[in-house]
């Protein structure tokens, strides 16, 4: 994943990268549906945050970079630790970014952007895997994604084009 945030309506406080779990058939809900009490993993949870970064922390260690998801790393924010839990083959996850801050009021405002949604292989990782390699990294499958409609959109262009032609002639 490669997570961003925008600090543009005020101060953030800090980030969640929240994790929902679900069959492969099930679409990704939207932001609005994500609880607002999702708690740090437990085994069997369907909805929980994988890690939770202060907004300095975020910054030095995630915003520009890439998020390994499953790796099974643990943050820990001092008093509550939140693990990035190894992925389940064959299931499909989404992963959204929630930027959380204060109001003017002096309460808790959040910010949840779209989902990123993916399904894991059926294959389970080998014990002589690292750590690296047994996470998902979204963000090459986001530009892979981002290539393949410039391509396709490429492709309709050129017909169109193509087509407005062969009228003329």
């Amino acid at each position: 994943v490669a997570p961003t945030v925008d600090d543009s309506n005020g101060p953030i406080r800090y980030v969640d990268i929240i994790v929902h779990q679900a069959t492969p058939s099930v679409c990704s809900p939207p932001p609005s549906a994500v609880p607002s009490n999702v708690a740090p993993y437990m085994e069997g949870t369907v909805w929980y945050v994988a890690a939770r970064y202060s907004y300095t922390q975020y910054e030095a260690a995630v915003a520009g970079s890439q998020f390994t998801l499953g790796n099974g790393l643990v943050v820990s924010t001092g008093r509550v630790a939140y693990i990035n839990a190894p992925l389940q083959p064959g299931h499909s996850f989404s992963v959204y970014v929630r930027a959380v801050g204060v109001d003017d009021n002096g309460e808790e405002v959040s910010s949840i952007g779209q989902p990123l949604r993916f399904v894991t292989s059926e294959q389970t990782s080998t014990a002589t895997g690292d750590s690296e390699s047994e996470g998902v990294i979204i963000g090459p499958v986001i530009s892979s994604v981002i290539c393949l409609l410039t391509i396709i959109a490429h492709i309709v262009i050129w017909r169109h084009h193509k087509c407005d032609h062969k009228q003329f002639d």
